[in-house]
């Protein structure tokens, strides 16, 4: 049995059965989908501002520059599993509910960062935070890819942009004025707070996952979906690499002043929010599979481009892949109903998002291991082999989806 069922991936708008786009359908669709773009927003802004926080966050708490990788670290596992379990969560106890949850944990989380009294119940805070994260990630995503079209998918993946933009200048801000980086936690809490409050009021209004009985049970996940995901580990693993070694690589070893090599990383993050809005804006007319074949091979040039820095250029070609890499993510969550059924995409889409969190935390870890033995340079040419390898993975997943491979004639499906 293969992992995509056997069928043709069609043309934007009409992408999903019934979708919608953000502005058509009823006021009651209008305010979900608002309310799914106001908590995107929160989501980016939590995820974006520990790394601003954390020099002032470590002298309080009396820690190693080096623990910021071990905070990330145990976010991320709440991430992963929140994923994993995101799919029977949201069948079980429906999607509103599990948005009030999420919103409940956060919120609690948030707090916990702003009061924290000892390294240990940072840490559980983070976990809390992390698992928060990744429910929202995944029900959310599921709700759009099956209710909507792929230019929404685009625009709440954009305002997920917008808040990781917002959240470290908010800390910025807020340390620049003199006060404490907990201030700056507590705000983010209380709009958490603000967020649940407007999803209790639309909790009863989120459609239910019904199974379609004309389509085949779920069963077992099939060799092409265990690719997909590992295609979401190399996509994520590459944009968050890039993202956090592109500033070391500029001014440790090609010796960028650092405010120049800050608006660079910032234009590469610009580049991911940009394109997601300009495929927002134009998304109906360009076909989703087109969208991802350019990707892809801009992804490579761009890495290329970056490593080999010809003429001083590699600037360039950092933004070339941001902006390549801007509509990966949202495009292929939006196609998933489409390739594995509407009953099953919950769950996978729950395990992309696992995946996705696989691939923030072990692509770049490798890329410090690899930068330990031959030096910042090696960052170049570490990006260009993830961007064939996920080119790699990308054409067999569309020939998977598209009807032409026979995964399940040379790989046995896993339950």
């Amino acid at each position: 049995m293969s992992g995509f069922r056997d069928v043709a991936v069609p043309a934007v708008p009409t992408l999903l059965t019934g979708s919608l786009s953000p502005m058509s359908g009823s006021r009651s669709t209008r305010v979900l989908v608002a309310v799914a773009f106001a908590v995107f927003v929160a989501l980016g802004l939590s995820g974006g501002v520990t790394g601003v926080a954390w020099p002032s966050m470590r002298t309080d708490f009396g820690r190693p520059v080096a623990d910021l990788g071990v905070l990330l670290a145990v976010g991320t596992i709440g991430y992963f599993f929140a994923g994993l379990a995101a799919g029977r969560l949201t069948r079980t106890i429906g999607l509103g509910n599990v948005l009030v949850l999420v919103m409940a944990i956060g919120s609690v989380s948030l707090a916990g960062f702003a009061l924290a009294g000892s390294w240990a119940v940072l840490l559980l805070c983070a976990v809390g935070s992390g698992f928060s994260g990744g429910l929202l990630d995944s029900a959310v995503n599921a709700y759009v890819a099956l209710h909507h079209d792929a230019r929404t998918m685009n625009l709440l993946h954009a305002f997920f942009g917008i808040g990781a933009t917002i959240g470290p200048i908010m800390v910025a801000a807020t340390l620049t004025r003199g006060l404490s980086w907990r201030v700056a936690y507590l705000a983010l809490a209380v709009i958490e707070v603000v967020l649940l409050l407007a999803v209790l009021r639309v909790r009863r209004s989120w459609p239910t996952a019904v199974a379609n009985p004309d389509q085949p049970r779920p069963g077992r996940l099939g060799a092409a979906v265990v690719i997909l995901l590992a295609l979401f580990v190399l996509y994520v693993g590459i944009e968050v690499a890039a993202g956090q070694w592109a500033f070391s690589v500029l001014t440790e070893s090609r010796g960028m002043g650092e405010f120049a090599a800050g608006v660079w990383v910032a234009v590469y993050w610009g580049g991911l929010t940009g394109g997601r809005l300009t495929l927002g804006a134009v998304g109906d007319r360009v076909r989703p599979r087109t969208v991802l074949h350019l990707s892809m091979f801009g992804s490579i040039a761009g890495s290329l481009l970056f490593w080999l820095d010809p003429a001083g250029l590699g600037v360039v070609g950092l933004a070339l892949l941001g902006v390549s890499l801007a509509g990966v993510f949202p495009i292929l969550v939006a196609l998933t109903p489409s390739w594995v059924g509407e009953d099953r995409a919950p769950a996978v889409i729950g395990y992309q998002i696992a995946a996705a969190a696989a691939g923030a935390a072990s692509i770049p870890w490798l890329g410090g291991i690899l930068v330990d033995v031959a030096g910042l340079e090696a960052i170049g040419p570490f990006l260009v082999v993830i961007a064939v390898a996920m080119t790699v993975l990308h054409w067999v997943v569309d020939r998977a989806a598209n009807g032409h491979s026979r995964l399940e004639q040379s790989l046995s499906p896993f339950s």
